[in-house]
């Protein structure tokens, strides 16, 4: 007989971690999140990270951008309509995770960031997904870019669902987060990138505001002023969206509604628990150009 005996919890529980780095397990997470919506798949995900060294943001792109040129390749050479999108989707994942962990001064990341771009438009194109783009006005001369994904006329609920993101999100990557499920429920979804998001930060250069309101009224006013209004409107925030979706709302009685994933009260708290407790000290103390130094540096690393 072979007795078998467990002293405490045992380890054989399955997988726990990718990395022990949480940001290199984090964001394997987030590609993997998009596979059950045709973002990503599994066993790509798994064989991409088995060769990367946490750490390493150049290995890091290597390993991502190999799949994502596989992929595409796939996607190029399939005639399969469905086959054929879903590759384009995928590869668009595995791009833009590429380019995440990169230095912003990094020249692979504008070319990561168009071959993204290039492959999801591809892949909805294959795909019939309707969608219309349009850019808000915003400021001395910013443009807020925005995705309406118009539902199938038949049996379309009376809501529009507006969804953002947060801190590091693109515009592209929210339609497997909320708008292909959305759809399946027969929902409008309109998508934007604010400041301080995607290519409205990358590329125009515009940051981050707390007074979310007006970015997502900007979008709200050009949205409305070419499509009829619908019977409700919900705003929907995601991550550090839970913070910005619920401001904007209450500035903006054309919301009917609002939902915040994750909700969190206080930016600074949140920081507080990653960053030396000193930084906020100088900070507090008008060294505000020290610390931004600092940061970009990469002292505090």
């Amino acid at each position: 007989m072979v007795l078998f005996i467990f002293i405490g919890r045992p380890s054989d529980v399955g997988q726990s971690r990718f990395f022990k780095d949480q940001t290199y397990h984090f964001q394997t997470l987030r590609a993997l999140s998009d596979e059950p919506y045709g973002g990503s798949d599994t066993g790509e995900v798994l064989e991409t990270v088995k060769h990367i060294r946490s750490g390493d943001t150049q290995g890091w792109y290597e390993a991502w951008s190999t799949t994502a040129e596989r992929t595409l390749a796939l996607a190029e050479r399939t005639q399969d309509t469905q086959s054929r999108g879903g590759a384009f989707l995928r590869a668009h994942t595995y791009f833009r995770t590429a380019e995440f962990l990169l230095p912003p001064s990094d020249p692979k990341r504008s070319i990561a960031t168009q071959k993204n771009l290039s492959a999801f438009y591809n892949g909805l194109a294959a795909l019939g997904v309707r969608y219309e783009h349009m850019e808000a006005p915003y400021g001395n001369g910013y443009r807020l870019p925005m995705n309406y994904y118009p539902a199938e006329a038949q049996n379309r609920k009376k809501t529009l669902l507006v969804f953002h993101g947060g801190y590091d999100s693109t515009l592209e990557e929210l339609y497997f987060a909320l708008v292909k499920d959305a759809h399946d429920h027969v929902y409008d979804v309109l998508t934007f990138s604010g400041p301080g998001q995607g290519l409205v930060l990358t590329q125009q250069k515009l940051p981050f505001t707390y007074e979310w309101e007006k970015p997502t009224s900007a979008v709200m006013d050009t949205f409305l002023a070419h499509h009829e209004r619908p019977r409700k409107i919900v705003l929907i925030g995601m991550s550090m969206g839970g913070y910005l979706a619920p401001r904007a709302a209450a500035f903006d009685n054309r919301f009917d509604g609002v939902v915040a994933y994750d909700v969190f009260f206080d930016m600074g708290a949140s920081a507080k628990r990653f960053v030396p407790t000193v930084i906020f000290w100088m900070r507090n103390h008008g060294m505000t150009e020290l610390v931004d130094t600092l940061i970009t540096n990469r002292s505090l690393a």
